[in-house]
């Protein structure tokens, strides 16, 4: 696995391919939705297997919080540990940047998967894109 963050200018086309794939195309997700105001100012992840980009994240920093989201992993390529490379990669930088605490907005039905990585849930579960999330945090 190569894992690499990618500039807005520079690689943001493999990032949008996955996330339409993931989110747009499986999930159902409006494309307009899916890309946001975040995109600019955020750092993004990509991870390549042989080559082939197979996961993507991004995380920013929103006035005085961090935040980790759309981590996605082609559907070929998952349950191979990619999501949690991903999340790892992407803490270690926002924790590099002054990070004390990092926040996600999780998809219930992945909720267990942020929990194994030290996340707590908080609030009440919410609506995106007519998915259900709930907000959960991290002490880094």
């Amino acid at each position: 696995m190569d894992i690499r963050f990618v500039s807005y200018d520079e690689g943001i086309d493999k990032v949008f391919y996955i996330r339409k794939v993931v989110f747009v195309e499986e999930q159902g997700v409006p494309f307009e939705e899916e890309i946001d105001e975040q995109d600019k100012q955020a750092t993004h992840i990509l991870v390549f297997d042989e080559g082939v980009p197979v996961g993507t994240g991004r995380v920013f920093n929103d006035k005085e919080h961090w935040y980790i989201g759309r981590v996605a992993v082609l559907r070929e390529c998952r349950g191979k540990g990619i999501g949690r490379l991903i999340m790892e990669k992407l803490t270690a930088f926002a924790k590099e940047h002054g990070a004390k605490r990092i926040f996600v907005h999780a998809q219930t039905n992945v909720m267990d998967f942020y929990r194994d990585l030290g996340f707590i849930e908080q609030g009440l579960e919410f609506m995106d894109a007519g998915i259900p999330h709930k907000e959960m945090y991290r002490e880094l």
